[in-house]
């Protein structure tokens, strides 16, 4: 058995100040909770594996000459995981009531900044084809 009272008040995720799996959450809560899940982590995941997957058509499909191509799409897609991961450990325990809401303004940017020197990139690679 594990030691639990070594692990510090971080590693438990707390919903209304109990601890996850000592709560008896109603059925509305947990509609709220599925839908905080799918879209803090969801939107990101999704973006990381469809440009991942993007590019590894890319890559398989077409000919050399969009492989670079191809190739920016995975390193978008692997960004995209990275900033996601990232963002979710910064976050904490988002689901934790008593803390007040934090914009995520900061992962906004970086997902925009991300994206943007992507596509000019990819602008710039098919102006040169």
């Amino acid at each position: 058995m594990a030691n639990t009272h070594l692990l510090g008040p971080r590693n438990h995720r707390l919903y209304r100040g109990h601890r996850a799996k000592s709560l008896n959450i109603t059925e509305e809560e947990l509609v709220e909770i599925r839908a905080r899940e799918r879209t803090f982590d969801g939107a990101y995941w999704r973006t990381a594996m469809k440009a991942f997957s993007m590019g590894m058509i890319i890559i398989r499909l077409f000919t050399k000459t969009f492989y670079k191509i191809g190739i920016i799409f995975v390193a978008f897609g692997m960004a995209m995981l990275g900033i996601s991961v990232l963002r979710r450990k910064a976050a904490g325990d988002v689901f934790d009531q008593r803390k007040p809401f934090e914009t995520s303004g900061f992962w906004v940017l970086v997902t925009t900044l991300v994206t943007s020197v992507t596509y000019i990139i990819m602008f710039i690679m098919i102006m040169e084809m």
